[in-house]
């Protein structure tokens, strides 16, 4: 049955494939049709537009014809002056109107461009009727100003008959009218030219345009058969990629450029519980599904790269995947962009987690310890200069805590140090982060105060913080309190050593005092411990 199947969707390849070369021929001869019907609309246009300016010139001729009668008659000795005045005005009107349509004519021959590029001749002609349009506007000049002085000299008492010669009046508007001659010759020409041109382009665009046709024809062909092998192989090559994903370990994950799962193979039921949904988004799964987004898609311009991403399992929680995300191309069947295959490493990021802890974290009380401090501070002090802010570093000291461990034991005092840290932390939170950097010495970093009287403020709440009654050890009671030295960055240094070593100074210099006390560094804390050393 799977064998008839595939031979029935073969046959119905092959007839679609021998319907379109038929289909290409009848959408061709159309074309065709269509093409020779533009070309002799676009060919009896431009004849049109040829013969419309071709009336223009041999209205402009029988204008400047109109306008010599009138100036012979102007002339003449027999005619009153009230007569004389009215061929005058026919004299200038008729050179006025030779102005109107010879403009008219020479602004539409010079926006007259040939339809193709290529056609020598008549752009040839073209270019010579410019030309001559353009030198019978200075004939038509030196008309008119003749014809003007002689009208002018005949209206004065003085005129002599004998100064007037109509042959010379003739032989000037023979040598005018020659200009609009030839022009009316080379416009004719022209129009012969254009409609020649036109027909050997159009016979030329013919044949490349069947040799193209007959070419298609064949490529078709060729592809008919190719894609009968082709589809064979193409079913081999998708029923053996179908059994590598659905049997491997690995999870593989499919999608499209904006994210859209296109598939998920079946091996995330085997952790997650349940296959990732076709045409869900790919955020539906993952966490932090804006910041994993922008990863995958940063991918897209550079090499494959690994990420790290936690996708939600049908029981809630979160399973750890190593994802190598590789940017593939698709094609307009499957669109794919993007190509995840992952592993589970819940594990091992537990694992890491629980060394950063033990790297980072004091394991009594549970607040970062002293390599924690260190690099919170190595961070804010290389900050660029535009972001950098003012840094006050407090050492605190515990008074009394000796006594505690001597007097209630040491699990008195771990209990003491845990309740200790949990509100410190709370005390100094939204302000700076506290740590444990020893025994029962705590560093305060303080980098979110505005002004000297805020850390004050604060300074004062830690003093309150370490000054009162603890219960400790199932109701035992231990009164304590806090020697605390500050140190302002950079004022009192610039690097971690340098204002580790002020506060220092300052937290000694409040336990001297009696303790209780926050005192910030000066240099006049240096001169007091160079005096108590010698």
């Amino acid at each position: 049955m799977a064998g008839l199947s595939k031979n029935n969707n073969t046959r119905r390849l092959i007839i679609v494939f021998a319907a379109i070369p038929v289909l290409l021929v009848v959408i061709s001869t159309a074309s065709l049709l269509y093409l020779n019907a533009t070309m002799n609309r676009l060919s009896d246009s431009l004849y049109s537009d040829v013969y419309q300016n071709s009336e223009l010139i041999l209205n402009a001729d029988r204008d400047l014809y109109q306008g010599a009668v009138s100036l012979q008659a102007a002339m003449s000795p027999n005619i009153t002056s009230e007569q004389r005045s009215l061929f005058a005005q026919d004299f200038e009107d008729n050179n006025s109107q030779i102005r109107q349509r010879l403009t008219m004519a020479s602004y539409n021959i010079n926006n007259l461009d040939n339809p193709y590029s290529g056609m020598k001749q008549s752009e040839l002609l073209l270019s010579d009727l410019k030309g001559k349009l353009a030198s019978f506007e200075s004939s038509l000049e030196t008309w008119k100003a003749t014809g003007r002085d002689l009208i002018s000299r005949r209206v004065q008492s003085d005129w002599n008959p004998d100064s007037y010669s109509a042959t010379l009046i003739n032989t000037q508007l023979t040598e005018t009218r020659s200009s609009l001659d030839e022009a009316e010759n080379l416009i004719g020409n022209y129009a012969q030219q254009i409609t020649l041109e036109f027909r050997e382009k159009k016979s030329a665009l013919f044949a490349v345009y069947s040799l193209f046709l007959f070419l298609l024809i064949l490529v078709i062909i060729y592809l008919c058969r190719k894609l009968i092998s082709l589809q064979n192989q193409m079913l081999e090559e998708k029923s053996l990629y179908q059994l590598i994903g659905e049997t491997m370990s690995d999870f593989i994950i499919l999608t499209d450029p904006n994210g859209l799962i296109l598939y998920a193979s079946p091996s995330h039921a085997g952790v997650l519980g349940y296959v990732p949904e076709k045409g869900s988004p790919l955020t539906n799964y993952i966490r932090e599904a804006e910041i994993s987004w922008a990863k995958l898609k940063s991918a897209v311009q550079g090499s494959p790269r690994i990420s790290e991403l936690r996708m939600r399992s049908a029981e809630g929680h979160w399973v750890w995947l190593e994802t190598k995300v590789s940017p593939i191309s698709g094609s307009k069947v499957f669109p794919a962009q993007f190509m995840l295959i992952s592993r589970e490493i819940t594990q091992r990021k537990q694992y890491e987690e629980r060394l950063h802890k033990l790297a980072f974290y004091d394991h009594l009380t549970a607040i970062p310890n002293r390599a924690h401090f260190k690099m919170y501070m190595e961070n804010l002090i290389t900050q660029p200069e535009e972001r950098r802010q003012e840094i006050a570093l407090a050492l605190l000291d515990c008074d009394r805590f000796k006594q505690l461990n001597d007097t209630l034991g040491h699990l008195a005092g771990d209990e003491f140090l845990q309740l200790l840290s949990r509100e410190l932390q709370q005390t100094v939170k939204g302000t700076g982060q506290a740590f444990r950097i020893g025994g029962d010495e705590f560093a305060v970093v303080l980098h979110r105060f505005t002004s000297p009287e805020m850390l004050d403020e604060i300074l004062q709440r830690l003093l309150q913080l370490f000054n009162k009654t603890w219960s400790v050890n199932n109701g035992s009671s231990f009164h304590t309190s806090a020697s605390i030295g500050v140190a302002l960055y950079p004022q009192h240094g610039s690097s971690i050593n340098e204002l580790l070593r002020a506060a220092d100074l300052a937290m000694y210099r409040s336990k001297n005092r009696g303790g209780n006390e926050a005192s910030l560094y000066n240099e006049l804390i240096d001169e007091e411990v160079s005096d108590q050393t010698k």
